[in-house]
């Protein structure tokens, strides 16, 4: 049985961005009335850092799991460094950023929206399964139109109110803290070693594989 402690990598990259969002959205109130600036630039370069370092080390990126190989490792640190020049010499790249952010946001969200009801069935099977799956089904699905929502007004400055999108943000975010709170039960329920302690005994073949098919899956793709 794994401790209750042990976050797995993607859990706490899920929950940095969570904590991104939410107080990013939060502090939009203040930015809105004037009693903080904010600097456009920062903000692009610091979500693309993230990104980045969630493809380098997992080869997760907005548009879906692929295998770590050197050509997606130099595409992180490509993107990691194009966030990095917007951090520490704004104004210089902020349209450029910007749009980049943008057709990450929107086109990501979409790609996976479209894959989490395309690829292998993962929702209907995740769905009849029921219980955390069924969660983690509709966990995903929020997250990734949340995305697309964020991506549109990415593009489209003046799309949304500053109230408006400060809400927007803070759902988003409290959407990534669900999407991580979900993958960790799941991967404790679904666990091999949860799977044979709980099954321990059975005789139903049948019910065993219906537990295994979705460990057969890319681990909780999201």
């Amino acid at each position: 049985m794994k401790d209750d402690t042990d976050l797995s990598l993607e859990v706490v990259i899920l929950l940095i961005f969570g904590m991104f969002m939410l107080l990013f959205g939060f502090l939009f109130f203040k930015i809105h009335t004037g009693k903080l600036s904010s600097n456009p630039d920062s903000t692009y370069g610091l979500f693309l850092v993230i990104v980045s370092f969630q493809v380098i080390t997992m080869g997760k990126t907005p548009f879906g799991d692929y295998r770590r190989s050197w050509a997606l490792i130099i595409v992180g640190i490509c993107t990691a460094v194009l966030g990095m020049f917007a951090c520490f010499i704004p104004g210089y790249i902020t349209r450029f950023a910007r749009i980049f952010v943008g057709i990450v946001l929107f086109g990501g969200g979409l790609t996976l929206f479209v894959q989490l009801f395309t690829a292998e069935k993962r929702a209907r099977t995740w769905m009849t399964i029921g219980g955390m799956l069924q969660q983690l089904t509709i966990a995903c699905a929020v997250t990734y139109v949340l995305t697309i929502c964020t991506g549109v007004i990415t593009l489209f400055p003046g799309t949304t109110t500053d109230i408006q999108t400060a809400v927007l943000l803070i759902t988003y975010g409290v959407s990534f803290f669900y999407l991580s709170w979900c993958i960790w039960k799941v991967g404790h329920l679904y666990s091999p070693e949860s799977v044979i302690t709980n099954l321990e005994g059975t005789a139903s073949k049948g019910r065993l594989d219906i537990f295994r098919e979705p460990l057969s899956r890319s681990r909780w793709q999201y």
